[in-house]
């Protein structure tokens, strides 16, 4: 017995050892951003923040931590870097899907777009989100239903990229219908109830 123990000791290392890369992967943010440039304490600190913010907004870490990770790598400054996480973090406050900015960025980031258009690209995404929600918000006051409110969200937002205005969604649909009106992808999320006027 006493022999076996130098091996079951050496075997206890080799798995500790094979486990050691497994714990290193995901280190705390600070270790992120000195791994990838960003250098000065207060840079550091800020990002943190935003990160915190993002967090108790309600995104998971699991989510956050690779997004952080990809859009550093990516080479965003500090200030570049808090103005992505914040945009998302709004979108999330208020009930808008926040994943739509991980994915435009991610996009900019694959497309190797310079870290100021990828920002841009986040800020216009909360930007037109929250014109889609003015969109379906003033709809819903007419009388209409919204049945997926996140994807519903998505749609309007995109046809705002194009070019639509919120009022001028909001007058041709009034006027046309949803399909009438040449917004026919609304059509599976969007719906004008019967009246009824039974109260």
């Amino acid at each position: 017995m006493p022999r076996a123990a130098p091996v079951i000791l050496a075997l206890c290392g080799v798995l500790l050892i094979g486990a050691v890369p497994l714990f290193a992967q995901k280190g705390t943010i600070e270790d992120l951003c000195r791994l990838h440039g960003i250098g000065s304490d207060e840079s550091v600190q800020r990002i943190k923040n935003a990160f915190l913010d993002a967090e108790k907004s309600g995104i998971t870490e699991e989510e956050l931590y690779p997004f952080v990770e990809d859009i550093l790598k990516h080479k965003l400054d500090c200030g570049q870097m808090v103005r992505v996480l914040a945009a998302t973090t709004k979108l999330r406050l208020v009930g808008l899907p926040y994943f739509v900015v991980f994915s435009k960025v991610r996009e900019g980031v694959a497309k190797e777009a310079p870290p100021a258009l990828v920002v841009e690209a986040a800020e216009s995404k909360l930007k037109t989100l929250t014109e889609a929600r003015d969109v379906l918000r003033s709809l819903e006051s007419k009388g209409y239903r919204v049945r997926d409110f996140q994807n519903a969200a998505v749609i309007v937002s995109s046809y705002i990229d194009r070019g639509y205005t919120a009022g001028e969604m909001v007058r041709q649909i009034r006027k046309k219908g949803i399909e009438g009106a040449g917004f026919a992808a609304l059509s599976g999320v969007l719906e004008k109830p019967v009246k009824r006027r039974e109260r």
